[in-house]
C-alpha cells in the first residue's frame, strides 16, 4: 500500500547481530524484515528536502571561507607589497606558507576524520582558523607564523566539511551537493574580492581581515549542533544514532521511514572493506592524484596567465586603485579585476561539468572536460589580439574548473566511508602542489607560448589516465550504495 503511515514517536531500532554476517538495524515496523536497506536508499526515499539542503550549504561555508582565503591572500600580498610593509621576498614566502601549512596537516586531519568523526575534527579546524586568522590582523611581520597555523586549520576543516555534506546525500544527489559546495567556493572569492575592494581604502587590512573571519562563528554554531554522517555512524559500530538521523530527516521531509533492516557496514565488489595501506587503496589514490594535480596546474596556470593577459593589455596600467599609479598598483588592479572576470567562465564550467556527469559517466566526463580545456589553451596561441587569448584562456579555465568538480565526484563515490576522507586528504595535496607549480611555471618562464605548450600537455596526460587506467562511475546505473557496487579500482 502508498498510504503514508506515521512513524511512532518511541520507536527504537533493534540491533541484531549475526554470527559471520555484518551487522544490521531491523525497524520495528511491518512490512518485510528482511529486506537489506544501505543509507544511500534511505536517502534517496526520504528525498533531497529542505534540510538536507541546509547541512549541505552549512558545510559548504568552509568551502566559502577556503574561496575567501585563497583570494584574501592573493590580494593582501600584493597590498603590502605596494605599501612597502613587506618585500618582494617574504610576499613569496607567505604564500608558500599558507600552501605549507594545508600540506603538513592533511594527512593527520585525513586519518582523524575517518577515526573519529568529521564533525569533531572541522570543529577543532574551526576553533584552529578562528584564533590565527584573527592573529594575522595584529601585523604584517606575524603574517608567516599565523598564515601558516591558518592553512593547518583548514587542513582540518576543508576535507571533513566536504565530505560531511556528500555523506549527507546519496549518489543520486550529489551533483546538486557539488553543485552548491562549489557556487559557495566561487562566492567566497568574490566576496573577499569586493570586501577588499570596498573596504580596505576606508578601514585598512587589519579590520577587512577580522570582517572577513565573521563566517567562521557561523561553522562554530553549525559543527556544535549538528551530528555526524549517519554513514560515519554506521560504519563506527553507532548504527542506534545512524538510525535516529535518518528518522529525523525522514519526519522533516514528511516521509514516511522505509522498512528494511539498515546494513551498517560496506563491503566492495572484491567482499571486503578497504583499509588505508591496503595495495588497492594505494593504487586507486595514486592515479587520481596525478590527474588531481595536471588538472590543477592547468587551472591555476590559466588563472596566471589571465592575470598576465591584464596586464599586457595595458588596462590596468592606470587608474590605481589606491591612487599613486605605481606599476604595483597595477598588478594589484590585475588581480581585483582577474579574480572578478574569472568566475564568469568557472560557474559556466560548473553548471557544464554537473549537466555533463548526469547524461554520462564519471569518467567520460572527466576525459572530455580535461581534452577540452587543452584545446582551449592550444587554441590561445593562434589568438591575434590580447581579447581572443583571454576569452580562450577563459574557456580553458571554466573546463579546468569542470574537470576538477568532476573529479571531487568521481572520488567520493570511489571510496568507501572509512578511507573517504584520507583519500580527500591526499588528493588535495597533489592539488597545491599543482597550485605551487603552476604558479612557479608561469612566472618563471614568462612566455605565454611556452606556458600554453606546457599546461597543453598536462591537460592531454589528464585526459588519457581515466581513459585507460579509471573505471566507469554513472549515479543513475546504480541501485544501491555505490561503495556496494563497484571496487576500488
Amino acid at each position: 500500500s502508498n498510504t503514508m503511515q506515521t512513524v511512532k514517536e518511541d520507536q527504537r531500532p533493534i540491533v541484531e547481530a549475526r554470527e559471520n554476517e555484518p551487522h544490521f538495524i531491523e525497524f520495528e515496523e511491518s512490512g518485510d524484515p528482511e529486506r537489506e536497506v544501505t543509507v544511500d536508499e534511505f536517502y534517496n526515499h526520504a528525498g533531497f528536502g529542505a534540510t538536507t539542503c541546509m547541512i549541505t550549504a552549512g558545510a559548504g561555508v568552509a568551502v566559502f571561507m577556503y574561496g575567501v582565503l585563497i583570494t584574501y591572500v592573493t590580494l593582501l600580498c600584493q597590498y603590502l607589497e605596494c605599501e612597502k610593509e613587506l618585500s618582494n621576498t617574504e610576499i613569496i614566502a607567505v604564500k608558500i606558507f599558507t600552501i605549507l601549512g594545508v600540506i603538513c596537516g592533511l594527512p593527520l586531519s585525513g586519518l582523524l576524520s575517518d577515526k573519529i568523526g568529521r564533525g569533531k575534527v572541522a570543529l577543532a579546524g574551526v576553533y584552529f582558523v578562528f584564533i590565527f586568522w584573527l592573529l594575522s590582523a595584529i601585523s604584517a611581520s606575524l603574517l608567516f607564523v599565523t598564515i601558516f597555523c591558518v592553512g593547518a586549520g583548514f587542513s582540518a576543516l576543508l576535507p571533513s566539511s566536504i565530505v560531511y555534506a556528500f555523506e549527507f546525500s546519496s549518489v543520486y544527489q550529489h551533483s546538486r551537493v557539488a553543485l552548491i559546495l562549489f557556487l559557495e567556493y566561487i562566492l567566497g572569492s568574490v566576496f573577499a574580492t569586493v570586501v577588499f575592494y570596498t573596504l580596505n581604502p576606508l578601514v585598512g587590512w587589519q579590520w577587512v581581515t577580522v570582517l572577513l573571519s565573521l563566517p567562521l562563528i557561523f561553522l562554530f554554531f553549525f559543527y556544535h549542533i549538528s551530528p555526524d554522517t549517519p554513514k560515519y555512524y554506521a560504519i563506527s559500530g553507532r548504527a542506534d544514532q545512524a538510525y535516529t538521523i535518518l528518522l529525523k530527516l525522514h519526519r522533516r521531509n514528511k516521509v514516511p521511514m522505509m522498512r528494511g533492516r539498515l546494513k551498517a557496514s560496506e563491503i566492495t565488489t572484491r567482499g571486503e572493506c578497504c583499509g588505508p595501506c591496503a595495495l588497492i587503496f594505494l593504487r586507486a589514490t595514486l592515479l587520481l592524484s596525478v590527474v588531481f594535480l595536471l588538472i590543477s596546474f592547468s587551472y591555476y596556470s590559466t588563472t596566471y596567465g589571465v592575470y598576465m593577459s591584464l596586464l599586457d593589455t595595458g588596462y590596468c596600467s592606470s587608474d590605481s586603485v589606491f591612487g599613486s599609479g605605481t606599476c604595483e598598483d597595477a598588478n594589484l588592479k590585475a588581480i581585483l579585476v582577474d579574480s572578478l572576470i574569472t568566475h564568469v567562465p568557472d560557474t559556466l564550467g560548473l553548471f557544464f561539468a554537473l549537466f555533463l556527469a548526469e547524461v554520462s559517466d564519471r569518467r567520460f566526463s572527466l576525459l572530455l572536460l580535461a581534452t577540452a580545456a587543452g584545446v582551449s589553451i592550444l587554441a590561445a596561441t593562434y589568438c591575434v589580439s590580447v581579447i581572443l587569448t583571454l576569452v580562450e584562456l577563459g574557456l580553458a579555465r571554466g573546463f579546468s574548473f569542470g574537470a576538477l568538480v568532476v573529479m571531487y565526484l568521481y572520488t567520493v563515490e570511489r571510496y568507501t566511508t572509512n578511507v573517504r576522507c584520507l583519500a580527500f586528504s591526499y588528493l588535495f595535496i597533489f592539488g597545491l602542489t599543482g597550485m605551487y607549480a603552476a604558479g612557479v611555471v608561469t612566472f618563471g618562464l614568462r612566455s605565454m607560448s611556452e606556458v600554453i605548450f606546457i599546461v597543453t600537455g598536462a591537460c592531454l596526460l589528464a585526459s588519457l589516465i581515466p581513459l585507460f587506467f579509471l573505471e566507469k562511475i554513472k549515479s543513475k546505473d546504480v541501485d544501491s550504495d555505490i561503495d556496494e557496487q563497484i571496487p576500488l579500482y
